[in-house]
């Protein structure tokens, strides 16, 4: 009987520290899902969002002469670049729920006057685009 419940408590030793393990490992890979990830490796960004019409800097929406760009969850407006994409998905329409992968230049730092007229945070070179949920 002895070695029975030595054995039976390692087992369920060792199955709550792989427990343990998953937890931790589930909390650190979902915390912060939505931030901007790989800043220090690559510079690159990930920014998830809702696919949207641009504001201009007057504050006015334009549906009718739209330019798309990405509200991210935090309700900043950034402006695409998709000059050289690597990956997209072709049937996107307004407000489904994107993530864009690319390099993120704060609009301080944009030399371009093709996004003076939007309120933009900044304009993110775009590597791939994909629908989210």
């Amino acid at each position: 009987m002895e070695y029975e419940n030595r054995g039976s408590s390692k087992s369920n030793a060792v199955w709550l520290l792989v427990l343990a393990a998953i937890v931790i490992f589930g909390f650190l890979l979902f915390k912060g899902w939505d931030k901007i990830v790989n800043e220090e490796i690559d510079t690159t960004s990930t920014v998830t969002g809702n696919f949207s019409c641009l504001p201009l800097k007057t504050g006015i929406v334009d549906e009718t002469d739209c330019t798309l760009g990405v509200e991210s969850r935090d309700g900043l407006f950034y402006a695409l670049d998709i000059s050289r994409i690597q990956d997209a998905n072709t049937d996107l329409k307004a407000d489904d729920t994107i993530a864009v992968t690319g390099f993120l230049r704060p609009i301080l730092e944009v030399t371009s006057d093709e996004w003076d007229a939007y309120n933009v945070a900044g304009v993110i070179k775009v590597n791939t685009l994909l629908r989210t949920r």
